[in-house]
């Protein structure tokens, strides 16, 4: 299993849940997917669909400020995004041209 990677005091911003507001087609995700990101580097990904819901927990480091990157627990399917939030405290998600937008739950 692969441990958390060291905490940066700039990651303390993305803390929290996330719900999605909406996304771009091509990033195929659901109305009410929710993200949260645990100081302990872990991000519970909760993914509702057609046959229920999917969760999966990942682990994840924000480097540079702007840059997201996960991967499973086992360090396999790595992924990596663009990352920032607005004035509005939107966070964008940009995966190379399609974007998922997401606020804090409530």
């Amino acid at each position: 299993m692969t441990e958390p990677h060291p905490r940066v005091a700039a990651d303390t911003w993305i803390l929290g849940t996330w719900q999605l507001l909406r996304a771009d087609a091509a990033v195929e995700l659901q109305p009410g997917a929710r993200m949260h990101f645990g100081a302990d580097q872990r991000l519970e990904y909760t993914i509702p669909g057609p046959e229920g819901v999917f969760c999966v927990t990942l682990v994840w480091r924000v480097d540079g400020g702007a840059r997201l990157r996960t991967h499973l627990e086992d360090g396999t399917n790595p992924v990596e995004v663009e990352v920032y939030v607005d004035a509005h405290d939107v966070m964008t998600l940009d995966f190379g041209g399609p974007r998922a937008w997401f606020v804090r739950a409530g």
